[in-house]
């Protein structure tokens, strides 16, 4: 019988578990020291919940077919459903929520070289706070986590989609002209964008600010002040001056030497409302963390309360720390295996009674294979007696064989 193989699914083993173990727990350490309370949302959601607010998943989702015959998907994001539970749960506007979680996300991922159709996600989510300073403790957080599994070279983009919402709203445009705009923006398509700026019936003004947004980053007080440069109205000032307030926050907790702006973060969709950022670590080419605030999501569920947070791919941090080798060394799986000829009573208390101590103890019979690298100590067990290399031992020698590991 032939086996078809699903392209991107595999299993984790051992060492893999114990170091995706440390790093979740590193994580969840990290933001319940900001106060944040651990949660996890249920793993099947509505589709139609997913169709309308985030359409661009629409491919990637795991869809399946409840009881009803309603049409149900594998959690693709964690964002949406918490959001929804928390207007549904806590419908108080102001009540400050502060939730994180790590839980497994149902859609394909790529990295350098490896590939998934599900992926470990960790985050944040800060709910009823619309202060900067939550943005700035938001973007730290993210920062803290990398740190505390070894991860010190980072560099934070961050920007604020309130500057060019700004800038949108004060042009005299059709909303299919500013789609079209977005769409330009969010892919940085510097040629096609300059050429439908042109077309527009727009000042040189506004031209010359479209024009800058795809190529507005760099150094923080630099790229702010040519920022400043091409704002025409008080709304892009409004949020430069938040974004500032934001990186004060940065500054006073000692990561402000890893930001840079960028002002050429666009989303088609509209979700982030302010402040956006994206965290690369030195060496991937791909971003491990990203977020921002997005105000108007809890609104279209009853409750209008304004929201920041983040979401990382644990399984890209993985294959990075793998490559960068901060990967801890693990153990043994078992610290004694015992093969036997026959099974006994003595034996089998014996095993028992290490295994009450805490050790971990394999036996199996000598008919069986077992793998060198997978413990520390071998002892055969025969007629009462243990033996290892030739030599003779009491289980209570053996046993301090263990202790001393």
């Amino acid at each position: 019988m032939k086996h078809n193989t699903l392209d991107g699914v595999k299993m984790l083993h051992h060492d893999e578990m114990r170091n995706y173990d440390r790093i979740q727990g590193k994580i969840v350490s990290v933001i319940m020291n900001h106060g944040c309370k651990i949660i996890e949302t249920p793993s099947f959601e509505d589709y139609d919940v997913y169709q309308h607010f985030f359409p661009h998943l629409r491919q990637q989702m795991v869809k399946t077919i409840d009881t009803d015959g309603r049409v149900l998907v594998l959690r693709p994001d964690v964002t949406l459903p918490l959001v929804e539970t928390a207007a549904r749960e806590f419908p108080r506007s102001n009540q400050l929520l502060k939730f994180g979680y790590v839980s497994t996300v149902f859609r394909e991922y790529f990295g350098r070289s490896t590939y998934g159709k599900d992926f470990l996600q960790g985050g944040i989510e800060i709910l009823g706070d619309s202060s900067p300073e939550c943005d700035g403790e938001v973007i730290v957080m993210a920062a803290e986590v990398l740190k505390a599994v070894g991860v010190e070279q980072i560099r934070i983009d961050m920007g604020t989609a309130a500057y060019t919402q700004a800038l949108f709203d004060g042009l005299p445009l059709s909303e299919q002209e500013k789609m079209q705009l977005r769409e330009y923006l969010s892919d940085r398509n510097l040629v096609a964008l300059r050429r439908y700026v042109a077309s527009l019936a727009l000042n040189s003004d506004a031209r010359r600010a479209l024009e800058a947004l795809p190529v507005l980053f760099g150094p923080y007080a630099q790229t702010l002040s040519k920022a400043r440069e091409y704002s025409i109205n008080s709304g892009m000032l409004n949020a430069l001056s938040r974004l500032e307030r934001v990186y004060d926050y940065i500054l006073y907790a000692g990561f402000a030497d890893k930001v840079q702006l960028d002002f050429g973060f666009a989303s088609k969709l509209d979700y982030y409302t302010d402040t956006v950022f994206k965290v690369y670590i030195d060496g991937a080419l791909y971003d491990v963390i990203d977020g921002g605030r997005y105000d108007t999501l809890s609104a279209q569920f009853g409750v209008d309360r304004p929201a920041c947070g983040f979401g990382m791919n644990i399984n890209l941090l993985y294959e990075y720390m793998s490559d960068a080798g901060l990967l801890a060394h693990t153990e043994p799986s078992f610290q004694l295996v015992v093969s036997y000829t026959k099974a006994d009573q003595t034996v089998i208390r014996d095993l028992m009674y290490w295994r009450s101590l805490g050790f971990r103890v394999a036996a199996y019979p000598d008919s069986s294979f077992i793998d060198s690298r997978d413990y520390s100590i071998h002892a055969i067990y025969r007629n009462g007696s243990y033996y290892k290399d030739g030599k003779e031992l009491t289980a209570v020698e053996l046993e301090e064989l263990v202790r001393g590991l």
